[in-house]
């Protein structure tokens, strides 16, 4: 008999659940429209946000795809306490990284940064080719084989280097060729034997396809700049090997200068790509919080759309429940409904996400064939719960709210809830246009930092400039280059320094007007040659330029406009002494003020320039600046032909013209930029939806007093007005909360230090977004509009 009972409940549930069913799948034809409406946006939003943040996951957090068990490797960094370890350009000392290969052994493999191209020379063509030197044992550390012939471990020894070819090369020089192993390839005029080629798809650190070449652990200076990676034994936490390298990290600090021992460590992960290394560290949070933000919306949309449908059906459950249906039973027949339309909009989405990955990757440069760019199962998980949830909260919500009342008379409370539910839809639109309107500030903050990034006043004219990066383990020979150089047909002038605009970060120091540092001004150091600021075309404000007679020990300098107004409040600062460091020096000149970057604040920093003489050749590795007459472009290679020219063993890694740097960082704000326009597009769509939905609903309930106003005299420009004033108490408080909440974050931002950033955004990008705001809100308006205005009173005066 229990097991009868038990039978029985099984097949009543099931019965109940199919008539639940039944009965959803009948009421949702009876509003096409409004359901279609809940299904695509609930669709926009799944696919969106799962699009996004797989992109999100391949720029920023996954591994490459070919390393072994990449969860095991972790990458180690340094810096001092002045200065944050970033992603790219935070490197472990040569010194610090013998310490450690005694501690860590075979398990730790490092890399020297990569400087720019080569000139390779194979057989009877001769290319500029990317170089990089590692250490024997990097492709055993992350567990990648060659394809063709062995790593750089497994070299013997021979006459010429051992060098290991990216599979992009080994194609682009041998044409894909077996016979490519034991050839010799010629690198700036040095023999290397070939020995083996890598993976399609391996790449590290960058995916420019590069020549590998042996990196001798012992020939490795006890300042070189290192990327250090590190493979983790089984049972070794990141925590574990942190406090392993700690240890070293202290005793090395003992042996440096007292001014440079407050070093710190990092330890994290493999993970991302290049170009999100590049990218500020708050990107991937905006991402993140913007297609959260655009699946809210889709999920507040639809609340409105079912808590419209379950008013207008009011008279039906309340008929329902006075015939003898539960609150249970009702309760769920909604629950299965809005469950049925959230399903509905979770499968639609998948599809929209599969499309979206599909055209991406139709549409992608080569390069996306070194990522992993599979959507995560994860990510259809989180994002169908967070749609799911959506439509239980929307079905059970307005549903356990209206029938607590039902006990009594159901047909005599119909009205009692409804202030209540226009309040929760009004409050829904609110959030939704206050998303929005944040939205629109985040995507127009991007675009005008890419409009700074191209428009940027620098202070000089940037369009005939380029600049070189000359190396040389001996020392840069200055004078022989600057001749070469300045010579070529075309130029108009040239110089040297050792930090120049977009070129490379210039060493901060601290400047005081005493010994003591009381008044210190952390500002940019940097030595320059005479010429330096005649071709970059800045004029000096006050007092002269440097020349012959000026040299280290003669301790000179010259400071911009904003240093010496911090040092000394609008009095001459030419002829006062100003310490650097421990270090008097004369302020001879006092120049404009310029830009090194175009992100900057409108207030340069302050700079500092020491005199560099043409004689000296005490620098390994300098910035040439060069001014053309006209487009600097043609005169890039043959300047850096000259330069190497001019001065044997010179090698020079790289040259570009002002505008190419400009070119790529516009092209990185608008690859950041690009997944928030769908999202914001699909955002604006749903918040439209959104303000339509409530003021067509609310019209629907008002229609006899809207008969009555007409009937009584009002126009159809006054029903119009009444209409529109909703909708603007709407929009405004939703538009006020958006843009009120982005700034304050951006003050934040800037309190922060980031001033100037694209988190930082100028006051103009508010007015954009609270435009189209407006906008939108106005063709949302005009349809119920429209429709309140043709109201005819003769018609539903009759059923009152």
């Amino acid at each position: 008999m229990p097991e009868r009972d038990h039978d029985r409940r099984s097949l009543r549930w099931l019965d109940h659940f199919g008539q639940d069913v039944r009965c959803a799948i009948r009421n949702i034809r009876h509003y096409p429209v409004a359901a279609s409406v809940a299904v695509i946006s609930l669709a926009c939003g799944i696919g969106a946000t799962t699009v996004t943040l797989t992109i999100r996951d391949v720029v920023f957090r996954r591994p490459p795809p070919l390393y072994r068990d990449p969860g095991q490797l972790s990458r180690v960094q340094t810096g001092g306490i002045d200065r944050p370890i970033m992603a790219i350009g935070s490197y472990v000392p040569g010194g610090l990284y013998r310490a450690w290969r005694d501690t860590i052994g075979s398990d730790m493999a490092a890399s020297r940064p990569l400087r720019g191209v080569r000139e390779v020379r194979s057989a009877d063509r001769t290319d500029n080719v990317p170089v990089r030197e590692v250490t024997p044992n990097l492709f055993n550390v992350l567990g990648v084989a060659p394809v063709q012939g062995q790593s750089l471990a497994g070299a013997a020894r021979a006459d010429a280097a051992p060098a290991v070819l990216s599979y992009r090369l080994w194609n682009q020089l041998f044409d894909g060729r077996a016979d490519a192993i034991g050839a010799v390839v010629w690198i700036d005029g040095h023999p290397f034997t070939v020995v083996g080629v890598l993976p399609e798809r391996f790449w590290f650190s960058e995916t420019n396809s590069p020549i590998w070449t042996r990196l001798d652990p012992e020939a490795i200076g006890a300042d070189d700049p290192l990327e250090v990676v590190i493979r983790r034994p089984a049972g070794v936490t990141p925590a574990m090997l942190t406090a392993r390298l700690e240890a070293d990290l202290a005793r090395y600090a003992q042996t440096l200068p007292s001014a440079e021992r407050r070093m710190r460590l990092k330890v994290s992960g493999i993970g991302g790509t290049p170009l999100g290394g590049q990218m500020a560290i708050a990107l991937p949070y905006v991402l993140a919080t913007a297609v959260l933000l655009t699946l809210l919306i889709a999920c507040a949309n639809v609340a409105i759309l079912m808590i419209a449908q379950w008013t207008a059906r009011e008279h039906e459950i309340a008929i329902r429940a006075s015939i003898g249906a539960t609150r249970g039973r009702i309760v769920r027949a909604l629950l299965t409904e809005s469950i049925l339309l959230a399903a509905a909009g979770g499968a639609l989405g998948v599809l929209t996400a599969a499309a979206l990955r599909a055209w991406i990757l139709y549409n992608s440069v080569d390069s996306v064939t070194f990522y992993d760019v599979s959507i995560d199962p994860a990510i259809f998980v989180q994002a169908a719960i967070v749609t799911l949830m959506t439509g239980i909260v929307a079905g059970v919500a307005p549903a356990l709210y209206e029938t607590r009342r039902l006990h009594a008379n159901p047909l005599r409370s119909l009205a009692a809830g409804d202030r209540v539910r226009q309040r929760w839809r009004h409050a829904l639109v609110v959030l939704e246009i206050t998303v929005t309107t944040a939205l629109l500030v985040v995507t127009g903050a991007m675009i005008d930092g890419y409009r700074r990034t191209r428009n940027a006043d620098m202070g000089f004219d940037a369009r005939p400039m380029l600049t070189a990066y000359v190396e040389n383990p001996s020392g840069v020979p200055i004078g022989p280059i600057l001749d070469a150089v300045g010579g070529m047909p075309g130029v108009v002038a040239a110089s040297a320094a050792t930090s120049a605009p977009y070129a490379g970060a210039a060493r901060r120091v601290r400047v005081a007007t005493d010994a003591a540092g009381s008044n210190a001004v952390a500002a940019d150091q940097a030595s320059i040659t005479a010429t330096f600021f005649s071709t970059l075309g800045v004029p000096l404000r006050a007092g002269r330029d440097f020349s012959s007679s000026d040299t280290s020990s003669a301790r000179t300098a010259i400071a911009n406009e904003t240093l010496a107004r911090r040092l000394f409040q609008g009095r001459n600062a030419v002829g006062q002494r100003i310490w650097i460091g421990d270090v008097p020096h004369e302020i001879v000149g006092i120049v404009a003020d310029y830009k090194t970057s175009p992100m900057q604040p409108a207030e340069s920093n302050p700079k500092v320039f020491l005199p560099l003489p043409v004689e000296s050749r005490t620098v390994k590795g300098l910035h040439f600046l060069v001014r053309a007459t006209g487009d600097p472009g043609p005169l890039v290679q043959p300047a850096r032909k000259q330069a190497r020219d001019a001065a044997p063993g010179s090698v020079v890694p790289r040259a570009f013209t002002f505008d190419q740097i400009l070119a790529v960082m516009g092209q990185e704000m608008l690859i950041g930029t690009a997944p928030l326009v769908p999202l914001i597009a699909i955002g604006a769509l749903l918040t439209a939806a959104g303000i339509y939905g409530v003021l067509a609903f609310a019209i629907t309930r008002r229609s006899r007093e809207l008969a009555v106003r007409v009937a009584i005299g009002a126009t159809g420009r006054d029903i119009v007005k009444l209409v529109a004033s909703h909708a603007v108490r709407l929009v405004a408080a939703g538009g006020v909360l958006g843009l009120a909440t982005t700034f304050v974050l951006g003050r934040v931002v800037r309190a922060s230090g980031g001033a100037g950033s694209i988190f930082d955004p100028p006051g103009h990008v508010f007015m954009a977004p609270a435009l189209l705001v407006v906008a939108i809100a106005a063709l949302a308006t005009w349809v119920p509009s429209r429709r309140a205005a043709r109201v005819d009173p003769s018609v539903l005066l009759r059923t009152l």
